[in-house]
């Protein structure tokens, strides 16, 4: 009993050991806190750092990533819930994982005739800030302190449009509308638009997408826990990705 248990405790040392120095081994990055205690990757000098060490931390522009879908980003003009321009240009960025994910979704869903309209994707923290600061209720935006899924790239607002007609098919509620018609549950709505939604719930969930409840446009993909929540303009990191591959293919 005594030599198994020493025995058992010498696997557990070793492994200990390994995990310690594994863990010694990986990059950190000194982030400076918002005014909300959150550490954030504002800086493009550690948004290159953090991708050449790892490739996956890169924000991709998803216009390459899916030439064919359709974007209608509201927070580039005044047609949002603010009312106001909010971005400089129209863009949707994502975390690349998530990024080749929703590109298999849009390819699973063109057997079925239909394509992705993105609304939005990474969001600078600064505006999540904004959101809260004059919205407050965290039911529809991100608490501060935590960060959204969209500051980390791995979240996406979005919808369907039919490929033969190119017409955005119906949903219970419109983007962005912050009532009960929002939410998965609501079922007081006609049979197509309930069908619709259905089929994009399946086309995400297939590809590693979990839905928020209260949002029936919104999707969060899996592993967002352990990113970088980040605050860099779109054109910022456009022109960041840019140095990344003119350094890789040096």
């Amino acid at each position: 009993m005594k030599k198994s248990l020493v025995c058992r405790l010498g696997s557990i040392g070793v492994l200990f050991c390994f995990l310690t120095s594994a863990l010694a081994q990986q990059p950190t990055y000194n982030l400076p806190k918002s005014k909300y205690g959150l550490p954030v990757v504002n800086d493009v000098k550690i948004y290159r750092k953090i991708v050449a060490t790892d490739p996956e931390n890169e924000l991709v522009d998803m216009r390459q990533v899916l030439p064919t879908a359709q974007f209608d980003v509201t927070y580039a003009d005044t047609t949002n819930f603010l009312k106001r321009k909010l971005y400089p240009t129209a863009d949707v960025f994502m975390r690349k994982p998530a990024a080749l994910a929703l590109r298999q979704a849009s390819e699973n869903l063109k057997k079925q005739g239909f394509g992705l309209v993105l609304f939005d994707g990474y969001r600078p923290y600064a505006i999540t800030v904004l959101f809260y600061e004059e919205h407050g209720d965290t039911t529809f935006v991100a608490d501060p302190r935590k960060g959204s899924k969209h500051n980390r790239g791995m979240a996406i607002d979005l919808s369907l449009f039919d490929l033969k007609t190119g017409k955005r098919l119906s949903m219970p509620s419109d983007y962005d509308e912050s009532t009960p018609r929002a939410y998965h549950s609501y079922m007081d709505s006609d049979s197509a638009s309930l069908a619709h939604r259905a089929i994009l719930r399946s086309a995400m969930e297939t590809v590693g997408f979990a839905i928020f409840p209260w949002e029936w446009w919104h999707y969060d993909f899996k592993g967002w826990e352990s990113c970088f929540t980040y605050d860099l303009s779109h054109e910022t990191i456009r022109q960041a990705n840019k140095t990344l591959k003119v350094v890789k293919a040096k």
